[in-house]
């Protein structure tokens, strides 16, 4: 149809049709160009704030370049220890598995041909016999090409393993899930454990695959077809693709950072979701507008993540087009070019008989096809990598956050760096010696602030919200720096925390008195050396049986005047949505019960118990004094005084040194200071 209008069009009119379409074509081109540009400036501002505040994504952090190279071979390090690794080994098999499919491919080809040659000839016995040859072939290709997929899940499930493990190792052990999400503002540390090393393990498990695979077709096939065509022949084709790569790469859209962002905006749509289900009761108070207010919210972090996905479809489907073209389209008609121009011109060639003509050609078709799509592939290779660089860019931040130097100084593993870094030490009492406090704005709370807490004498702090209240015991525990002075303080098993909202895990009641033991279910499975770690901490290691084991605990329920919560349903071994079901003052019993338990020498209480009736804490803080602990505690209510021998005021404000020492008559027997209750 085409070749008919262009033979009724005189030369004139080709002529300016050709200048029409080569105008119209680069007007358009023009236009496309503006519009990648256009997405790719608003794919920026949409992503603005979701990775840190302070610093948005660049494209400089997301690139493929020396650091991501760096970071790349860290995480490499990472899943393959050692040459002679289980990881290795599912490598080197994969490898084995690609190179055998390859010389398949080849036989095949050569089957194949083999196969036109005898069918042009009409020799039946011959034709059944490459046929047999070729069935025969197809069983070992079909177990190898299912093997390399097999393979490829192995390596991508053991890259995963080892990659996350070591993430639990760093993030978890030296506080580092307070320092890098608190102190530092990373964000989604969760998608990132999760979501981005599973997709980080995937892309590399393929990129192994897409690479090593093409780069041998390209060798073995280039040397079969040399005995074809020769090698002078293939340049051309060669050359071809080096301009394509080179096309191809100036037209490429920055994959990484878009990854990167596309990744955090997911991440941002459903931290809200989660934020909304954590703090439904509140929301829910103030409903409505307040759930009109969220829904604005929710639809908003939609509206960028969609957004952001479709420009990313504008501009992936640009890439495809352009790809399409010049890798595969243009790539065939060159190998065709190739192959038919000695034919053209030269009418006595001696690859022109029809049987060998036809043999070479089938064999030839097939080699080139398979040549084109290695150099394809191996052109197209930097999309791969560059969406591998964002995945290595998420996963690396949190490798390089958990296992920075400061974070490490956080650790209560390692007393003597962690003392020596913060002015902490360890000591039989609790000691501020001229602590100095500052808020996040740098306004001095405190300054000199000195006191001790011995056996037997516990203190109260008070003062107003602001004061420092709470920042004196995020100090004490090591979670911010100590800005001046000096804090002494037991060792960790003989101090114990509790704040104002209690933290429940995930399993039986047993396991909410026992924590921060590892729950039952847990240590059971977990490695010899995993529980030797914990071992210095486990209180319940103490009972010879678990009958006593759990009678303590069933005491320590009825000293906080939750026995009623072990009588329901399988009492100790129960499992609930604890967070959930139990009341505030509830959960604070639980905690209370949870320190009784573990009979510390020394407990810190930030308003441990603010929800329970005024009764009800006196009897919780009478509990505490009577186990023989020695509580550092803040509070409001007037009526705790009489469990303390001193009363630390915080004064707040930037005036003076912001505190008072009140001494108080020691105590009676009770646990009581003369105050009646």
């Amino acid at each position: 149809m085409a070749d008919l209008f262009l033979d009724g069009l005189s030369q004139s009119q080709k002529r300016s049709l050709a200048i029409i379409v080569v105008v119209g074509g680069g007007a358009g081109a023009n236009q496309i160009k503006k519009a990648l540009r256009s997405a790719a400036r608003e794919q920026q501002e949409l992503a603005m704030g979701t990775e840190r505040k302070d610093k948005p994504l660049k494209h400089k952090a997301v690139a493929v370049d020396a650091i991501f190279a760096s970071r790349l071979r860290k995480i490499l390090s990472i899943c393959v220890p050692g040459p002679l690794s289980a990881e290795a080994g599912l490598i080197y098999a994969q490898g084995g598995l690609l190179i055998a499919r390859t010389m398949l491919s080849d036989y095949i080809s050569r089957l194949e041909g083999q196969t036109g040659r005898y069918i042009i000839s009409s020799d039946g016995s011959k034709v059944r016999r490459t046929m047999a040859l070729f069935v025969a072939a197809s069983i070992p290709a079909a177990v190898v090409n299912s093997g390399l997929k097999y393979m490829q899940k192995r390596i991508k499930l053991a890259f995963q393993r080892r990659l996350t493990l070591q993430l639990h190792e760093l993030y978890c052990n030296n506080r580092a899930y307070f320092a890098a999400s608190t102190l530092r503002g990373l964000t989604g540390a969760d998608q990132r454990i999760t979501e981005d090393v599973e997709k980080f393990t995937y892309a590399i498990s393929e990129l192994y695959s897409y690479t090593f695979k093409p780069l041998l077709d390209v060798v073995l096939f280039t040397h079969s077809l040399s005995g074809i065509m020769g090698y002078k022949s293939q340049l051309a084709l060669y050359g071809y693709y080096f301009c394509c790569a080179s096309v191809l790469r100036k037209t490429s859209p920055p994959l990484a950072l878009m990854t990167a962002q596309e990744t955090a905006l997911t991440g941002a749509f459903r931290q809200a979701h989660q934020r909304l289900v954590q703090n439904a009761e509140e929301v829910a108070f103030n409903d409505p507008p307040a759930g009109m207010a969220e829904q604005m919210i929710l639809n908003q972090h939609l509206y960028r993540m969609l957004r952001h996905s479709r420009l990313s479809a504008f501009q992936h489907f640009v890439q495809q087009v352009l790809d399409g073209f010049f890798v595969k389209y243009g790539a065939t008609a060159v190998a065709l070019l190739v192959y038919a121009l000695p034919f053209i011109f030269d009418s006595n060639n001696p690859r022109a008989g029809s049987g060998h003509a036809t043999q070479n050609y089938i064999r030839a078709m097939r080699l080139l096809g398979n040549t084109s799509k290695g150099i394809g592939d191996l052109v197209l290779i930097y999309k791969r990598i560059t969406g591998l660089a964002g995945h290595t860019s998420r996963v690396s931040e949190l490798l390089e956050q958990a296992s920075a130097g400061d974070v490490k100084n956080l650790s209560s593993d390692n007393p003597e760096r962690v003392h020596t870094q913060l002015y902490l030490r360890n000591g039989p009492t609790i000691r501020f010696d001229r602590v100095t406090l500052t808020s996040p704005d740098g306004t001095t709370l405190v300054r000199g602030l000195t006191f001790d807490v011995t056996p037997g004498r516990s203190v109260m702090i008070m003062g107003p919200n602001g004061s420092g209240k709470s920042s004196l015991f995020r100090v004490a525990a090591g979670l911010w720096p100590l800005q001046a002075g000096e804090i002494t303080l037991p060792p960790k098993g003989q101090l114990f925390y509790l704040s104002q909202r209690p933290y429940l895990v995930s399993g039986t009641l047993r396991d909410q008195l026992l924590y921060p033991e590892p729950p039952r279910d847990v240590l059971a499975v977990a490695s010899p050396a995993s529980r030797a770690r914990v071992a210095p901490w486990a209180t319940s290691a103490a009972y010879p049986s678990r009958e006593a084991l759990d009678e303590r605990l069933a005491q320590c329920l009825e000293a906080v005047e939750l026995d009623g919560l072990a009588a329901r349903g399988r009492g100790l071994d129960q499992v609930q949505a604890w967070t959930e079901t139990l009341s505030g003052g509830e959960k604070q019993r639980l905690a209370m019960a949870r320190l009784l338990f573990h009979a510390p020498a020394y407990a810190v209480l930030d308003e441990c118990t603010s929800a329970v009736s005024a009764d009800g804490e006196l009897a919780l803080y009478r509990a505490a004094i009577r186990a023989g602990i020695t509580v550092l505690s803040i509070g409001h209510r007037p009526a705790l005084k009489g469990f303390h021998s001193r009363i630390v005021h915080f004064e707040g404000g930037d005036g003076g040194k912001g505190w008072t020492v009140e001494e108080l008559r020691d105590r009676d027997s009770d646990g009581l200071a003369g105050t009646g209750a």
